[in-house]
């Protein structure tokens, strides 16, 4: 058994790492073909020598690999001989064969659909230089502490939650979620249960043309930015009181 598997380790594995690694490159490649005339001269003839090189190299492993039993002629020899009906195993082809096509172009093909880190990339354009991330924070020893939401799904840089937090949940509650009242209420619960009475919004501001960062925690301001400026992900849920507070002043 264990000769069996070193002998696999040796051939099989090593054929089909390389095939999916060559793979890999001319996926990249379909990606950036487009934008290859945004490139000098030199940097277009490099890119596509490499990429043909690698393809052909590619095809090369894949024609001697059916020819003499290679990984891939096993592969195929394993999937044809499953014991299932002949019509799920051209279903299966189908959609193998659709899906790869997708990739290729980068696009999705209903029903067929690409893979995000292949897909061509949009036109770049001019962002703003100031980027602003309302974020909750809360007052602890008469300091002003920020509840970076994100890292609470490690556990090693959790300041609050930790085991049974995990990377899903931060994102969705930082991101897909945080315009929900439902979201806000949780995280407000949960911080209750660890000794924070209050949530406050405030805003996480980064200059890309100064590197100046700063958090503003002044209520009125968070208010404005969330309801005025185009946010990553949108705006975030601002509490009732916190709008009542900024309205008395």
């Amino acid at each position: 058994m264990f000769k069996l598997f070193r002998g696999l380790l040796r051939s099989d594995l090593k054929e089909f790492f390389l095939l999916f690694f060559l793979m890999l490159c001319f996926f990249n490649f379909l990606q950036v073909a487009p934008f290859l005339h945004r490139v000098s001269f030199i940097a277009r003839v490099s890119i596509l020598s490499i990429s043909i090189t690698l393809f052909c190299l590619m095809v090369f492993l894949i024609y001697r690999s059916v020819k003499h039993g290679g990984v891939v002629k096993k592969i195929a020899h394993k999937f044809f001989a499953l014991p299932i009906p002949r019509g799920a195993k051209i279903c299966i082809l189908v959609v193998f064969i659709g899906n790869c096509i997708a990739i290729a172009l980068a696009r999705p093909l209903y029903p067929f659909y690409d893979v995000g880190m292949f897909r061509i990339g949009t036109t770049l354009s001019n962002k703003e230089k100031i980027m602003y991330v309302p974020k909750y924070w809360y007052y602890k020893n008469g300091q002003v502490k920020i509840l970076d939401l994100r890292k609470e799904g490690v556990f090693f840089m959790a300041e609050h939650f930790g085991w049974g937090y995990t990377h899903e949940f931060t994102f969705a509650v930082t991101y897909h979620n945080k315009d929900q009242k439902e979201n806000f209420e949780f995280i407000a619960a949960k911080m209750k249960e660890r000794g924070v009475d209050t949530l406050w919004v405030g805003v996480h501001t980064v200059n890309y043309a100064t590197g100046e960062v700063q958090f503003n925690p002044d209520p009125c301001q968070a208010i404005q930015i969330n309801d005025t400026k185009t946010l990553y992900y949108g705006p975030i849920y601002i509490p009732d009181y916190q709008r009542v507070k900024c309205y008395e002043q």
